[in-house]
């Protein structure tokens, strides 16, 4: 009994010793000083009746093609195309795009203009936007660091 009682002290003791060491690895919120942060913009799209594939093309071809730039240039960090696979619901597609601030679009609009102005529209299988789908709702959310995508300390 005194050995198992001894066994499950140690065991305890080595525990919070490593969830304190855990806890002084990860950064503090301190009150007044902000985390770091940055903006992941999640856009909500319905794709037309039969046209979820089509979306998707128009998407890459065109949202991506800009982004793949923005990033380039250091104002984005990623984006990405995920989807439902499905007809129903009230959206069927999401893109995510992460910003490298927490100001989002708003702290690259002006630099965007460029990119934009530059991008031609492609329309695969001859399709525009508004015949492919359509954007339900956007919605900015904050990741607080330490990111997943960043190196390791």
């Amino acid at each position: 009994m005194r050995k198992s009682r001894t066994a499950a002290i140690c065991l305890a003791l080595a525990l919070c010793a490593s969830a304190a060491t855990a806890a002084e690895d990860r950064p503090s919120l301190k009150e007044g000083v902000a985390a770091a942060s940055r903006t992941v913009t999640l856009t909500y799209l319905k794709a037309a009746p039969g046209r979820l594939p089509h979306l998707e093309r128009y998407v890459r071809a065109n949202w991506f093609a800009m982004d793949a730039a923005a990033v380039s240039q250091g104002l984005f960090v990623s984006y990405k195309w995920l989807d439902t696979g499905r007809e129903d619901g009230p959206w069927n597609a999401v893109v995510i795009v992460t910003y490298n601030d927490d100001k989002g679009f708003a702290g690259i609009e002006e630099r965007w203009g460029p990119i934009r102005s530059a991008h031609k529209e492609v329309r695969p299988d001859g399709l525009a936007f508004p015949d492919v789908g359509r954007v339900i709702e956007s919605q900015d959310l904050l990741e607080r660091a330490p990111f997943a995508d960043a190196p390791p300390a």
